[in-house]
């Protein structure tokens, strides 16, 4: 009799939850699209590939970082769809840069790169995803060889930049003056882009920067250029600077900028935007737990900022399993000049030369930054 009722319990059991089917990206990369892009979805119809390509423009253009996870999907589809194909894989490697996935994008591009029929673009990706986590000299490599078969504004922007990382800062200026040269007003972003970026050189050096109202121009609500003229006009004490940094919308470095103005400016309510810059932000609050963030960060960019950031949050921390001696000489032995990592590398090292080659490039701190440092 107990057996038969144990029997009968378990024939009426309610079965267990079905696990859920996971969602199909092809169905969720076509969803009606409202606004701005609507004609465009439509005319581009059942192509995953152009769909992604109208959502990566549209993230760059805006500076909403929501298109490239739209982008993702569609990218997903499409590979769903067909494995190798390596535009759809070329385009993924650059969204998942957007998403901070360096090794994966190093680990998807280098078998492209290494590719007989390989391209240029194999090489500029493979380029950004070493670049991105401190391996610059890998990154020159594979630029050189982008720059070999198709010299031109994409692969001189990053050539630029890592002259920069290296602390070449005259050679970081001829490459970005190229870079400007091949861009064209037919193809605005990117000309807009570089435009910003040689704007920015040039005030980080004391010059004038016409470029980033001429990028203005090519597109009034670009948001780099927007970032870049309200940080300038916040160094020279225009009021105006909000404006501008409102406009730029939800990120760290825009809202840290303006926080200088508005106090109510919250960099806490943006800190997923950018985890990095974020902790940077937080050290002096909250160093144990903008260690933390940075020991994440760490695991997956070993660069001079990100090494110097740690080191700074460490001794705030007082975690000594990290030399933050060591740790600083390191990233400044790369020759990285930018003005915030020589400013930290100041505190960590107590070493003043440090400390006023990052004043002279006064529009690269916040106002609070360039006062004299707390008595401790």
């Amino acid at each position: 009799m107990k057996l038969a009722l144990t029997l009968l319990l378990a024939a009426c059991a309610a079965p267990p939850p079905a696990v859920p089917a996971p969602p199909d990206t092809c169905v969720m990369y076509q969803a009606p699209a409202k606004g701005p892009m609507e004609v465009e979805r439509r005319t581009a119809g059942d192509k995953p590939v152009a769909v992604a390509e109208l959502f990566i423009r549209e993230a760059r253009i805006s500076g909403d970082a929501g298109f490239y996870t739209l982008a993702d999907t569609a990218l997903s589809c499409a590979l769903a769809r067909k494995p190798d194909d390596a535009a759809a894989r070329r385009l993924q490697a650059h969204v998942w840069i957007q998403f901070h996935r360096f090794a994966e994008v190093e680990a998807l591009a280098a078998p492209l790169a290494a590719a007989k029929d390989a391209i240029w673009l194999d090489h500029l990706l493979l380029g950004d995803a070493r670049m991105e986590q401190g391996k610059l000299d890998g990154a020159a490599e594979a630029y050189q060889r982008a720059a070999d078969l198709r010299p031109g504004l994409e692969v001189y922007d990053r050539v630029a930049w890592l002259r920069w990382l290296w602390g070449d800062v005259t050679g970081a200026v001829e490459m970005q003056t190229l870079a400007v040269q091949a861009g064209t007003p037919t193809d605005p972003e990117p000309f807009a882009w570089v435009l910003t970026r040689l704007g920015w050189l040039h005030a980080l050096q004391g010059a004038p920067a016409p470029e980033i109202d001429a990028a203005l121009r090519l597109l009034p609500d670009y948001r780099p250029a927007l970032l870049a003229r309200g940080r300038l006009r916040l160094a020279a004490g225009d009021s105006t600077a909000a404006a501008d940094l409102r406009a730029v919308g939800p990120t760290v470095e825009a809202v840290w900028a303006l926080s200088e103005l508005d106090p109510t400016a919250s960099v806490e309510g943006v800190k997923a935007q950018d985890p990095r810059g974020y902790a940077m932000w937080l050290t002096p609050r909250d160093p144990k737990r903008a260690l933390e963030i940075l020991n994440d960060e760490w695991a997956i960019r070993q660069d001079a900022t990100t090494r110097m950031a740690r080191a700074w949050a460490a001794q705030g921390a007082g975690d000594t399993s990290i030399d933050v001696s060591t740790e600083a000489r390191a990233a400044l032995a790369t020759g990285i000049v930018e003005p915030r990592v020589l400013l930290i590398g100041a505190r960590v090292l107590g070493d003043d030369t440090l400390r006023q080659r990052a004043l002279a490039m006064g529009p690269g701190l916040l106002p609070s930054e360039l006062l004299p440092p707390a008595a401790p």
